[in-house]
């Protein structure tokens, strides 16, 4: 008889009990939720910096043939990132030379997730140049940014691969 008893008078949960319970959840949202977006950006800003990263080593490794390093040395390749969906754009860039970066990698596939780049102003630039005389390839980027409080780098301060 008595069990009977416990289960009836046992309702539940009361209305201000929820309501406290709610008001702690949005309490906890409220101060994680800008954390969160804050690692989120931070984790694109990463993966955007390591594809291009990737992208200047393959341009190192396909620009490494004598035909295209004397292309290179009378001039040289720009490679930019278009402003509405971040994917990389080929300026100048020899038949030669994207016929050997197709064989590492496809260009298409390199884009820019992250606002930090998207919505901050500065899309990264990255040149291959070629010494005339030593033959030495070499990868900057302009615009590269190491965190999203960083200031990007400039021609004259420029990431050099």
């Amino acid at each position: 008889m008595k069990r009977e008893q416990k289960t009836l008078t046992n309702k539940g949960f009361s209305l201000v009990e929820l309501i406290i319970v709610v008001a702690i959840m949005a309490v906890l949202i409220g101060v994680l939720a800008p954390q969160y977006l804050r690692y989120v950006e931070k984790s694109r800003l990463q993966k955007d910096n390591t594809s291009i990263s990737e992208f200047a080593n393959v341009l190192k490794m396909s620009a490494a043939e004598e035909a295209i390093v004397s292309k290179l040395a009378s001039g040289g390749e720009v490679f930019t990132f278009n402003a509405t969906d971040g994917k990389l754009v080929t300026t100048a860039a020899t038949a030669d030379l994207v016929n050997e970066i197709k064989l590492s990698m496809d260009p298409d596939d390199v884009k820019l997730t992250s606002n930090t780049y998207l919505k901050g102003g500065t899309l990264p630039t990255i040149t291959l140049s070629a010494d005339p005389t030593t033959k030495i390839l070499r990868v900057t980027a302009v615009g590269w940014m190491e965190s999203q409080t960083a200031t990007p780098t400039t021609a004259s301060n420029p990431k050099v691969f």
